[in-house]
């Protein structure tokens, strides 16, 4: 694993690690420049272990529902995990999105999440929060939205 590019002077935190996602801008070939990267304060999104990415990939999107309260947020797919890391990692977005502790060092849930990625319906490319609320919106409605999640985690 290689260190992350430090932010130079003129970028948001001069001398600070640039936080890299797996989906990134092609377009910039800096890799030093945070504006390159997908940025988990203003995206929600989700990072899936490289068997999800077996199924879906970078740049699908998703819906992520908070089980506890039914909030639910429109996400991309925008990073990938460890091997041996569960499914259930997201950005500070998403978490803030779904009502949960989106401090990155001691916040998230353990449990009570659920994700619904839509396979093949991105473009492999980061989006804007606009695109990916109008799309995730509509891909939940079209799979079935709360009624039919709640309806597949009923007991048998």
């Amino acid at each position: 694993m290689r260190t992350p590019p430090t932010q130079g002077e003129r970028d948001p935190a001069p001398g600070y690690y640039v936080s890299i996602t797996s989906l990134y801008d092609a377009t910039n070939l800096n890799e030093r420049d945070p504006h390159r990267y997908v940025d988990a304060a203003k995206i929600p999104y989700v990072v899936l272990p490289p068997i999800g990415l077996k199924h879906a990939k970078l740049g699908d999107f998703a819906s992520v529902v908070n089980l506890k309260n039914d909030k639910v947020s429109a996400a991309i797919v925008a990073d990938e995990s460890a091997s041996k890391l569960p499914l259930g990692e997201g950005s500070i977005a998403l978490a803030e999105a779904l009502g949960i502790d989106s401090n990155p060092r001691n916040g998230g849930s353990d449990g009570g999440v659920a994700y619904v990625i839509y396979p093949n319906s991105g473009n492999g490319k980061p989006r804007a929060v606009e695109d990916i609320i109008r799309n995730s919106r509509h891909q939940f409605q079209m799979w079935g939205g709360l009624d039919k999640l709640h309806a597949c985690l009923a007991p048998q």
